[in-house]
């Protein structure tokens, strides 16, 4: 190569010491990256749904344990409330989460809720049950009757409108039975008529014993258990009335079967024939065995079924009538009304009143004993009757 020849020169660009400022780079502390995705990023909303369907289960488990726990007053209750506050819990936490399924978490969290106010309300009515030990009682051994004050103070004289037929034998109100447990015999009195006082000798050979009694009265029952063979016993020897007079405030137990005045009306029945056997009836009510605990109660069939066999022979067809057609049935219910809203008959208290069952009173004082205690009632009867 000539002296005078030179070497092509190289572009500027590819001179590693050419001047570069005249094309800007980029800031080197800046690296373009794609925005984060709000549902892939730490802290952005969930994909998730667990939580919102376990709330909205819970809930409806909840509210369905609860609606069965009103119908029988059980544990069920505290098992839906549980049921409630935890969809309640989760119903929220999944809306703070954003869960989707937005409509499932409400759902839960509504029903939880609602889970909970009935489970509370069946608690409270529950709480009021157990603060009634006795079924219609007052704790104290007696089943408690309605008070005076709510009681009519007239006759039983109408029902619906149309004239109450009084059984026979029962002028007084109640059965009067005598020696042997032979019913007293009495004319059927007049509708609109007060019932009789009945006479009494207290001549110190005489006694006279006045039984209220309701027959779903479960204390009236432990009372028959405990004294009914020292009552038989003084109706034997002849010197000693006892009457019985039904009552039939307990219907409010029979969940609409009014079995108290079925089984009242049917003892009317008996009564009204004279049949013999009716102090056997009467004590058959009583036997825990046949007196329902719960229910509708026997039937008008198994009533008649229980007389024939407290009576030991078929009933006249005119009884079994009686009891089929429930023929005293409003002639005992408006019996019930007038007993608790006027005094004892025959009391030495002139102001004693009835006040639920069973109650005995001895030569016109009232037993105030527990009824179950045939002890404590055999030495009060006998204290009375000396």
């Amino acid at each position: 190569m000539s002296e005078h020849e030179h070497e092509p020169s190289r572009p500027a660009a590819e001179d590693p010491q050419a001047d570069q400022s005249a094309d800007p780079q980029p800031d080197p502390q800046w690296i373009p990256v794609p925005p984060p995705n709000p549902y892939t990023a730490q802290g952005g909303a969930s994909t998730g749904r667990g939580l919102a369907i376990t709330a909205m289960a819970l809930g409806l488990v909840a509210l369905l344990t609860v609606a069965v726990s009103a119908v029988y007053f059980s544990v069920f209750a505290v098992l839906g409330a549980a049921f409630g506050v935890a969809a309640i819990a989760l119903g929220i936490v999944a809306l703070v989460r954003g869960q989707r399924l937005r409509g499932a978490s409400i759902t839960g969290l509504g029903a939880g809720a609602i889970a909970v106010l009935i489970a509370v309300g069946v608690g409270a009515l529950a709480v009021g049950a157990l603060l009634q030990p006795d079924l219609g009682g007052s704790g104290t051994g007696t089943a408690q009757g309605p008070d005076a004050d709510d009681a009519p103070a007239d006759t039983p004289d109408d029902a619906g409108g149309s004239a109450i037929e009084w059984p026979a034998n029962m002028a007084t109100g109640g059965i009067i039975f005598g020696a042997d447990g032979a019913i007293a015999p009495s004319d059927a009195l007049e509708p609109g008529t007060a019932p009789q006082q009945a006479e009494v000798q207290r001549d110190g050979v005489q006694n006279d014993v006045l039984i209220y009694v309701d027959y779903r009265c479960p204390h009236c029952a432990s009372f028959e258990e405990a004294n009914g063979d020292l009552l038989e016993d003084a109706l034997e020897d002849g010197t000693t009335t006892i009457e019985v007079v039904p009552l039939v405030f307990l219907d409010r137990a029979s969940e609409g079967s009014y079995y108290s005045s079925r089984a009242a009306s049917a003892m009317a029945c008996l009564a009204d024939a004279r049949v013999a056997g009716a102090w056997e009836f009467h004590s058959e009510l009583l036997d825990p065995s046949v007196q329902p605990q719960s229910g509708a109660g026997p039937t008008n069939e198994q009533l008649i079924e229980l007389a024939e066999d407290a009576t030991d022979a078929p009933l006249d067809p005119t009884v079994a009538d009686c009891i089929t057609s429930e023929r005293f049935v409003p002639f005992v219910q408006a019996l019930n009304d007038w007993v608790f809203a006027n005094p004892v008959p025959n009391a030495i208290d002139a102001e004693l009143r009835v006040s639920g069952t069973p109650m005995a009173v001895v030569n016109g004082v009232p037993y105030a004993g527990e009824p179950s205690d045939g002890a404590a009632f055999r030495a009060f009867f006998e204290a009375q009757t000396r």
